[in-house]
């Protein structure tokens, strides 16, 4: 079952790509992929054709995890990032 802290993990991985994303500004076409290899969850961001899409691969694209701060500047969507990092159950 999932803790509490591999929850948070899981949720600051995706906020340091979306970070990334904002301080670069990748193509808008960019998607954070997260699939499940080995038992192991992977974080990429890259172009939708570059990734290799199985069965157990969701896609989001970055520019849906970005949104204009309070100084009308770009900056992660905390909560979106939230509900992704909360829809995952991580097992031993």
């Amino acid at each position: 079952m999932a803790t509490i802290q591999d929850t948070r993990a899981f949720e600051q991985r995706i906020t340091y790509i979306v970070e990334d994303y904002i301080q670069k500004l990748y193509n808008e076409d960019d998607v954070l992929a997260i699939g499940r290899r080995c038992g192991k969850i992977t974080l990429m961001a890259d172009a939708k054709e570059k990734i290799k899409i199985g069965n157990t691969t969701e896609l989001h694209p970055l520019k849906e995890l970005v949104r204009v701060g309070e100084d009308g500047k770009p900056e992660a969507d905390y909560d979106m990032i939230s509900e992704i990092a909360n829809n995952w159950l991580f097992v031993d």
